[in-house]
């Protein structure tokens, strides 16, 4: 088990615990606990690690469990339950829950202790950790929120016993990105350890969760507002991954539309002047090596070029007509350029048909 300290505001430390009994941390908290887990995890595996005052709630996940009315209901069980700002708040389940049950620790009261605990892959090396939190209104995805760093992070990897291959591969399209954009020794590590990452090796997957949160972390660190143009690197992939998301309907697998994404993305910071030779080439092997889609002939449904174009014409990062943009310019390494939507729009273009 690995645990480490991370220091992202002069407020308060982060606590990590990465490993395969990592959810004993919760007996160190003696203070009020109210636990919100998602209803596909199973809580017999979590009541060993609960002492003292506690209360079990679980709640919907996906994008019901994001609508802000459910938000209201759930900071009532806070209200009704006495607690304060001396007490915690526990996410447990995937990327909605931890949105959700981020965003309710950090309104009510103005702050409650919250620990995120993710039970996916994708939410141990990417969604759990940040502290942005996103709830829907009227129909718009993530328009409500608050940046709130949760005071810990369990990642326990006995959650991904159980855990699909594919649930696992899905995950690893944003531990790729890392490797690409930020962290040379991931991507090597990858690249020599395919079968023992994907056969879920516990000492395996506890270097690669940890490496992922260090990533992000030492990101969000020096640019946790996303003021300085930083944190934008976190994007890599995602500006055309989106606009495939959207293009399908939403039925493409966010692992999956950002893996195309990342190859799109590459080859139009090659074709622009940015990349050295062999990033494509790089990028492509070590997504296949992964068995993740490179382009969208791969994917389960078409993509709609005219929707996935608008969706791009509308991306919230979009400011006076150009998005900054996270090129990879070699393996763990970038630069952040200004792309005018409308040669974006053309690039995109030719990597969607």
């Amino acid at each position: 088990m690995i645990r480490f300290s991370e220091s992202i505001t002069s407020q308060q430390d982060i606590d990590v615990v990465v490993g395969e009994n990592a959810l004993s941390y919760l007996r160190e908290i003696q203070n009020k606990k109210a636990i919100f887990y998602s209803s596909s995890v199973n809580i017999d595996f979590i009541k060993p690690h609960l002492e003292g005052e506690y209360t079990l709630v679980p709640i919907k996940d996906g994008e019901e469990a994001k609508d802000i009315q459910y938000s209201l209901e759930l900071l009532k069980v806070l209200f009704d339950g006495g607690f304060d700002r001396g007490d915690y708040v526990i996410a447990i389940g995937g990327g909605s829950v931890t949105d959700t049950v981020g965003f309710i620790a950090s309104t009510y009261m103005r702050g409650l202790n919250l620990i995120n605990v993710p039970t996916t892959l994708l939410g141990m090396v990417d969604a759990g950790i940040g502290g942005k939190n996103g709830v829907n209104f009227g129909r718009i995805k993530n328009i409500i929120g608050t940046f709130y760093q949760p005071r810990a992070i369990i990642a326990d990897l006995r959650f991904l016993i159980s855990l699909p291959s594919e649930e696992v591969r899905k995950g690893l399209a944003e531990v790729i990105k890392y490797g690409l954009v930020l962290d040379k020794e991931l991507y090597d590590f990858l690249a020599l350890n395919k079968n023992s990452v994907l056969s879920k090796d516990p000492e395996s997957l506890e270097y690669v969760v940890q490496r992922s949160i260090q990533d992000k972390l030492s990101v969000v660190k020096e640019d946790e507002r996303e003021t300085k143009g930083v944190r934008i690197v976190l994007n890599f992939g995602h500006t055309i991954g989106h606009a495939i998301e959207a293009g399908s309907g939403f039925s493409i697998p966010h692992g999956y539309a950002i893996s195309v994404g990342m190859v799109c993305e590459a080859k139009i910071a090659e074709e622009m002047g940015y990349s050295e030779e062999g990033v494509v080439e790089d990028s492509v092997w070590i997504l296949s090596h992964y068995n993740l889609p490179i382009s969208i002939d791969e994917l389960s449904s078409k993509i709609d070029l005219k929707e996935a174009l608008f969706a791009l014409s509308k991306d919230k990062k979009v400011r006076n007509g150009v998005l900054l943009m996270p090129f990879p310019t070699r393996i763990g390494d970038w630069k952040r350029v200004e792309v005018p939507i409308e040669t974006l729009k053309g690039f995109a273009e030719q990597c969607l048909k």
